[in-house]
């Protein structure tokens, strides 16, 4: 609760004569006056409240996402295992549907009418299968192997990715050769295939890592040659040699920018050339990342966040380095980007937690009594919370003003804040 001082002016030992035939109200009523604004000034900054439980429903060590206006639950401890989705009006049950061979759940994506759900590919330790199911009933329309790409949200389909296991989950990531053909099938709402492009085994594979979502890859072949896909036509141009090889480190794509990275031991930095889609360069940067890795280029906050054994940040549009810190940055929102980097202000205060970004802010939690005091913080030294919520909030995601989050009860909470 807020404290409010009034000052009452010096209060005067002594008693000025009142006669009793002075005009006015009883000495008594001035004090009941100052209660009074002394009570509806501390009425006007009340402590947090209790935001609006929409559902809380038990995780048993399964997973949760939010989408679309539903909060989606798949209990990973029951064998075959169901995803549920629940309204987020009134935490109802809109239906249960238990997709064959769907072990885990880390991605639905709502593309229209459908919701389209697919297996974590590194816990599943298969090629994984992408089921999509009407939103509304949760009936089948279609099933591909594979796993879907993270594209910008709306569009008339799906982009999934059809690769070995080893590809999908490491290759990738570590950007190196693929042991295996790899391939991008856009799928409509329908279940039609409207394009497949094949990428030949052997081939250094970069999607896309822009923050709204991928619209293209670049691929570096084993003879050096680089092209690129369009992920909305699956358009491929011919590869272009010179650009990159086997000596450099990374080959990363942000946004409308292709990124060639290479150690530079010596002086313990690296050297960052950039190029348009078109495969033209427009810029190189010595970035002082440290002499050793794993090397990472993501988007932060609208810069270019270079992680090795430091974390640089660079500006994409001409490669000045904009900050760097000793360690790579604090979290990791949805979809791989980087949040709260340490030397732009955007930290994390002592004592808070951090649960979750939408764009520019991000929502903090601080364990208390029992309680999760929840604030929204563009990075300024001290938030004030706004909410405050039954038990300790781990981790969240953010769906408009809908906020799922789990907790140290092996739940998941459904809220809406304001």
């Amino acid at each position: 609760m807020s404290t409010v001082t009034i000052d009452l002016g010096v209060i005067d030992d002594g008693w000025d004569h009142v006669d009793d035939d002075t005009v006015g109200l009883p000495r008594g009523w001035g004090l009941a006056a100052v209660l009074a604004l002394l009570l509806s000034l501390v009425s006007a900054a009340p402590p947090p409240g209790r935001p609006h439980e929409v559902t809380r429903q038990p995780l048993r060590n399964g997973e949760f996402h939010v989408a679309g206006g539903a909060l989606y639950v798949l209990d990973s401890d029951r064998t075959p295992t169901p995803v549920e989705a629940f309204d987020a009006a009134d935490g109802a049950l809109r239906w249960s549907f238990t997709p064959e061979g769907l072990a885990s759940l880390s991605y639905v994506d709502v593309r229209g009418d459908l919701a389209v759900l697919s297996p974590d590919l590194c816990r599943s330790g298969v090629t994984g299968t992408t089921v999509a199911v009407t939103r509304s009933s949760g009936r089948e329309q279609w099933r591909a192997v594979g796993v879907p790409v993270r594209t910008p949200p709306g569009g008339a389909g799906t982009v999934v990715m059809r690769s070995l296991w080893s590809d999908g989950c490491r290759a990738l990531a570590d950007n190196t050769p693929t042991a295996g053909v790899l391939r991008w099938q856009f799928i409509d709402t329908a279940g039609l295939i409207r394009w497949d492009t094949a990428v030949e085994a052997g081939t250094r594979v970069a999607v896309d890592a822009a923050a709204t979502g991928a619209t293209w890859a670049a691929l570096l072949d084993g003879a050096g040659g680089l092209s690129t896909v369009d992920l909305t036509t699956g358009a491929r141009t011919a590869p272009v040699a010179g650009i990159a090889g086997p000596a450099d480190d990374l080959v990363a794509v942000v946004g409308e920018l292709l990124l060639v990275a290479r150690w530079d031991v010596p002086t313990g930095s690296t050297w960052l050339t950039a190029y348009g889609r078109d495969l033209v360069p427009r810029w190189k940067a010595q970035v002082p990342t440290g002499p050793n890795g794993p090397l990472t280029i993501l988007p932060c906050d609208g810069a270019l966040c270079v992680s090795g054994e430091r974390t640089a940040a660079v500006d994409p549009a001409g490669g000045a380095l904009l900050w760097i810190v000793p360690k790579t940055p604090l979290a990791v929102a949805a979809g791989g980007v980087l949040a709260l980097p340490p030397d732009t202000g955007l930290t994390v205060p002592a004592g808070w937690r951090f649960l979750a970004a939408d764009g520019p802010r991000v929502l903090l939690g601080l364990r208390t009594d029992g309680d999760t005091l929840l604030a929204w913080s563009d990075g300024g030294p001290a938030p004030t919370p706004s909410a405050s919520v039954p038990g300790t909030l781990l981790a969240c995601e953010i769906d408009g003003g809908l906020v799922a989050c789990g907790t140290d009860s092996d739940e998941v909470v459904l809220l809406r804040l304001p």
